[in-house]
């Protein structure tokens, strides 16, 4: 039998080639970190004006069970929301961060009558990161819209 011995250069990769391919790891990693984190922003938006909507909505049964006004007021430059009946507080919530609400808002807080019906009727006005977006109070049984 003959053994066949076979020499070989190849003695691993070069230094540049290691460059190349860290590089493109990099651009894609650091892409894909990007994307995810307006992503994630985005649904803590939305979880938020949700959250918010359940509680005004929260607040009128409030109203309407007890008879009694309710009030949401905000605190801490908008960055804070307070719920209140009778000058008892009923529940508290900070906002994300990069929400609160403006201080061109028209509307400062909510106040329900004790028959469920909001007391001033407009708009809300929320700075975000991803601009500005409203919440719209309509007359009557607090019916509101999103925009």
């Amino acid at each position: 039998m003959k053994q066949v011995v076979v020499k070989s250069n190849e003695r691993g990769f070069t230094l540049i080639e290691l460059l190349l391919v860290l590089s493109i790891v990099m651009v894609m990693t650091s892409s894909i970190i990007f994307v995810a984190t307006s992503k994630l922003e985005e649904v803590e938006e939305k979880r938020f004006f949700k959250q918010f909507q359940l509680d005004v909505q929260r607040l009128q049964s409030i109203s309407i069970g007890e008879q009694k006004y309710t009030y949401i007021n905000f605190k801490e430059n908008g960055s804070k929301y307070t719920a209140k009946s009778s000058n008892v507080e009923l529940f508290e919530f900070g906002m994300p961060i990069g929400i609160r609400l403006s201080k061109d808002s028209p509307l400062k807080d909510i106040a329900f009558h004790p028959n469920g019906s909001v007391k001033e009727f407009g708009t809300l006005l929320f700075e975000t990161k991803n601009g500005l977006k409203k919440v719209t109070l309509y007359i009557g049984k607090g019916r509101m819209n999103y925009e």
